[in-house]
């Protein structure tokens, strides 16, 4: 199978496990016949608590990829199971379900490998391997300003603003929030406003001016600058290349 995810064509290996942020574009292009697709919703205040590298977070909320490192051939008998009980009536099967996802993303962050990287592609030399876990207070403030910022990001707010949400000094709320994301809630609120814009260039007929600021941008200079600095293209490259 062929999938477009944030303007790139990524080749989904048979029986392999992938991960992505659902916020980014995407769209399967092309499969073979008789190929199945099962996909699985984390809730994202579900990743917030897990107990895995922030680098992890980061990558998905970058718009990566993340594949395990191999195949593993209990993946198809446990998705497939996952599939079958999906919707049962009872809450506890419900919960052994979701317990269930979220290992199995664990077991991912620790042997993972990008797929939207080329084989042998570098990939940076110093990330972080360790887990780092936040308590329940400290996710719960990440989850209130995480929150607020995907409700209200087409707003022009401030870190300031974000940090209020929280009850927090900005200094002391972009701390928690890196503990827990792995990034400065200045860099997911910018993600967060290219995310947007990438999902109207990709599903929409709007002008790129109007896009700038449904996203949050302020002015097209901005939006054009962050684009190219983000995305590496401009606005109106991304959409052809998408639609192509």
């Amino acid at each position: 199978m062929t999938y477009l995810i944030n303007g790139k064509q990524i080749r989904l290996q048979e029986s392999a496990i992938y991960c992505f942020w659902a916020a980014s574009p995407h769209q399967v292009v092309a499969a073979l016949d008789g190929t199945e697709l099962v996909c699985v919703y984390v809730p994202f205040a579900d990743l917030l608590s897990l107990a895995v590298s922030s680098d992890f977070k980061n990558d998905l909320m970058a718009g990566h990829v993340l594949t395990a490192s191999s195949v593993d051939p209990a993946d198809t008998l446990m998705v497939r199971r996952w599939a079958r009980d999906w919707d049962v009536t009872t809450e506890q099967m419900a919960d052994l379900l979701r317990d269930e996802v979220r290992l199995r993303v664990r077991r991912l962050a620790v042997d993972q490998r990008r797929a939207d990287v080329a084989e042998g592609a570098f990939e940076g030399e110093h990330r972080r391997s360790a887990t780092q876990v936040a308590d329940r207070r400290v996710i719960g403030r990440v989850q209130q300003m995480t929150t607020f910022i995907n409700s209200d990001f087409a707003k022009p707010i401030s870190v300031t603003d974000v940090a209020r949400i929280g009850g927090l000094h900005p200094t002391n709320a972009t701390a928690m929030f890196h503990k827990v994301l792995g990034q400065s809630i200045a860099q997911y609120l910018r993600q967060r406003r290219l995310n947007h814009a990438l999902k109207l260039l990709a599903g929409t007929d709007m002008a790129i001016i109007e896009v700038a600021f449904e996203s949050g941008h302020g002015s097209l200079s901005r939006f054009y600058d962050a684009f190219q600095r983000q995305v590496h293209c401009t606005p109106k490259d991304y959409r052809r290349r998408f639609r192509a």
